[in-house]
């Protein structure tokens, strides 16, 4: 649907004049799919982020496409006394700056440690920023790789995560197959139910199932079978771009099969 190139296309546009703050225009807004969740509050010009549970909220973040106008995409903060956790950085030094800010207020401590949950620009895009205020930024190993050849912000390898989950903080991160990535990984918060799918999962509102270019299509079923077992009682589920209404593990289930059988 969208190459990796156009992951770096979501930058934050300037001033529009002294008295009218940059975001009161349309530019920023979704042009297709949905924020995460309804009446969220925007921080900046593309940036959102709203409660979902205790110590959890949902952040949205857009970039721009020449095709398909602005996109939204999905991540999380997750209060703990040890610090904020971060899953995914936004798309730009400026988004992961605000995010930042947010976790901050929010939460009441600064940020610990953030998570990108694959290698795609819309994951690592704020990584700089996360490094400037020394936050360090971790991935699936096979993440590293792939953000070096393909020029992608370069995160931090989780040892040991392609053998079986792994406690960061307060969540755990689960590495369940190839699917979207081949370096996908979903991020488990055990106190409110909370399983970030990132962009393994589709949402409920959008039926198609999106770019299979770096997809493993045959993999994929096996994956998504893998999670749902691993996570029987899922409460909310948060997928990589758009609504988390509903149950976007089941939905994306329905769609990877539907994708296998027009092949």
């Amino acid at each position: 649907m969208y190459s990796r190139r156009l992951f770096l296309a979501g930058a934050l546009l300037g001033s529009a004049c002294a008295s009218t703050p940059a975001w009161a225009g349309p530019d920023g807004s979704p042009d297709i799919w949905e924020l995460a969740l309804p009446d969220m509050e925007r921080l900046g010009p593309s940036v959102w982020v709203k409660l979902l549970a205790p110590e959890v909220w949902i952040t949205s973040f857009t970039f721009d496409t020449p095709d398909l106008g602005w996109v939204p995409c999905n991540g999380m903060i997750v209060g703990d006394p040890a610090g904020a956790t971060i899953i995914d950085t936004g798309n730009t030094y400026a988004q992961g700056a605000l995010i930042l800010g947010a976790a901050k207020r929010l939460t009441g401590k600064p940020a610990k440690q953030a998570v990108a949950t694959h290698s795609h620009g819309d994951r690592t895009g704020g990584i700089a920023a996360m490094r400037a205020e020394r936050v360090p930024v971790f991935a699936h190993p096979f993440s590293v790789g792939l953000a070096l050849t393909y020029g992608e912000r370069v995160p931090e390898p989780v040892q040991g995560l392609e053998k079986g989950p792994v406690a960061l903080g307060p969540v755990e991160l689960f590495y369940p197959g190839a699917g979207h990535t081949r370096d996908n990984i979903t991020v488990w918060h055990q106190a409110s139910g909370t399983l970030f799918g990132g962009c393994l999962l589709r949402a409920t509102t959008d039926n198609q199932i999106g770019s299979l270019g770096d997809a493993d299509i045959d993999a994929y079923p096996v994956t998504l079978e893998r999670l749902a077992k691993r996570y029987p009682n899922r409460r909310f589920v948060i997928p990589g771009h758009g609504s988390a209404a509903g149950d976007g593990l089941v939905w994306t289930q329905d769609r990877v099969k539907e994708a296998i059988a027009k092949r």
